[in-house]
Order: structure tokens, then C-alpha cells, then sequence
């Protein structure tokens, strides 16, 4: 099995399945071995998490199952027209893969500050592997910069007090997320999170401030980058932590 054929078995998977197959468990070992193919497996999986958490939201309407199994009559096509309809059906598909392969290309819309900071949280409400951990911040900002995650990172005077603890990079809505965690003492970590500017819509220099169930966030802008701070506790845990005194 080659890493093409690991990643086609690997994207069949969704988070929480349990899977009782050779091929995908041959699939999972060059995974282990493969850094590269590690990192887009982790981030598959982060994801379908992350999508799964979000579909659960959504109420099912009660009558759904009447309608999905009601009889439908199907339409009559002159078969005269057959063609135009397929031609129609083919730029329809074209229309749409431009639309999908943008997603991650240079022309994706910027997303709102809440689907970014609710699906950042949802990452580290558990204490995130991380790729490097060390307590040099010169390490990280060289690590993050060979992994072609955003450098030339404004840390808070205040957030800089503290010890780093590690960083890894994420991938949002096909954009490179730079982490980098601090030691807030008590077990506890301060995540700061580092993304271009622009790919989060309604951002600007003064902070946003919101709450994550018990995480407290915090949002702005500064220079080319956009900055999402996360701690647990209320707003000022995170306040004290991006001033720059």
C-alpha cells in the first residue's frame, strides 16, 4: 500500500467509528511513519469531530421520515430534451467544483469570528497534542515558520510573561492557524491562536470578547494577523492576558 492509497482509506473514516479492517489498519501504520500523512490524518479527524459537534445542534424535524419516504411522481422529460437537461446537469457539476475547489484556494469568503473561535475552542477544550514542546519561544517561532504557519507573531507584553509551553499548527477553512500555548500555572494553559488577516470576517483592533461554555475568548487584530487568546474563566482571565504592560 502506497501513501496515496493509505490517505483514500484514512478519508473513509469518520471520528468515533470502529473499524475492524486489515487494509485500514496497514493504512493507519504508514500514517505513524509517514510526519506528513500524520498531520493530514490528525487533521481529518479534528474536523469530522468538529463537523459532528455542530450537526448534533441541529433538531431533526419530526416529520422528516414522511417525507423522505413519501411517493414521489416522477416528471415526464420529452426525449427530445434530454440533452439540453444533461448539458444543464454537466455546468451545474462544473459550477460547482469551482465553488468547492475555492473553498480552500485564494477566492474562499472570509468566515465569521463565531464558526472560527467556536471551532478553535472545540479543539482545545482537551489539552492539544502538540507538534513541538519547549519552553524557547525562539524554537517555536522557527518551527512555525519552517511548517509555513503565520510568524511574525505580536505576543501581549502580558501573555509574554509567561513560559511557553509548546505549538503546533491547525488548518482552518483551508488557512495555516499557528498555536502556541503558555503555562497559566495550576495545570492550566493560555492558547493563542494566529491565523492572516481577512480570513475572519469582523475583526478589528479593539478586542472581542465572548465566552466558549467555561473558555473565555478573546479577538482583534493587529498588523497582518488576526488573534484569537482562549483561557478558562471569565472575561478577565482573558483581559489580563493581552494587555501590553
Amino acid at each position: 500500500m502506497d501513501k496515496r492509497e493509505a490517505r483514500s482509506f484514512l478519508s473513509a473514516y469518520r471520528a468515533g467509528e470502529s473499524v475492524d479492517d486489515s487494509r485500514f489498519a496497514e493504512a493507519e501504520r504508514h500514517a505513524a511513519a509517514d510526519p506528513e500523512l500524520a498531520r493530514w490524518w490528525t487533521e481529518e479527524q479534528e474536523l469530522d469531530r468538529a463537523i459532528g459537534a455542530k450537526l448534533a445542534t441541529v433538531a431533526v424535524p419530526a416529520d422528516l421520515k414522511a417525507r423522505l419516504t413519501s411517493r414521489v411522481v416522477p416528471l415526464a422529460v420529452p426525449q427530445r430534451s434530454w440533452r439540453r437537461a444533461a448539458l444543464l446537469a454537466a455546468a451545474a457539476i462544473v459550477a460547482l467544483a469551482v465553488l468547492f475547489g475555492s473553498w480552500r484556494g485564494p477566492f474562499q469568503p472570509a468566515t465569521s469570528l463565531a464558526d472560527y473561535r467556536e471551532e478553535m475552542v472545540s479543539f482545545i477544550k482537551v489539552t492539544p497534542s502538540l507538534e513541538l514542546e519547549t519552553s524557547d519561544l525562539t524554537r517555536i517561532t522557527n518551527f512555525l515558520q519552517k511548517s509555513g504557519a503565520p510568524t511574525q507573531i505580536e505576543i501581549p507584553a502580558s501573555l509574554r510573561k509567561l513560559d511557553p509551553f509548546g505549538c503546533r499548527t491547525l488548518r482552518f477553512r483551508g488557512h495555516d492557524v499557528a498555536l502556541i500555548c503558555f503555562k497559566r500555572g495550576g495545570g492550566r494553559l493560555a492558547h493563542l491562536l494566529v491565523i492572516d488577516r481577512a480570513v475572519v470576517r469582523g475583526l478589528g483592533s479593539q478586542p472581542q470578547y465572548a465566552m466558549e461554555g467555561e473558555w473565555a475568548t478573546a479577538a482583534w487584530t493587529k498588523g497582518e494577523r488576526d488573534y484569537l487568546l482562549a483561557v478558562q474563566g471569565d472575561q478577565s482571565a482573558a483581559e489580563k492576558f493581552i494587555s501590553d504592560s
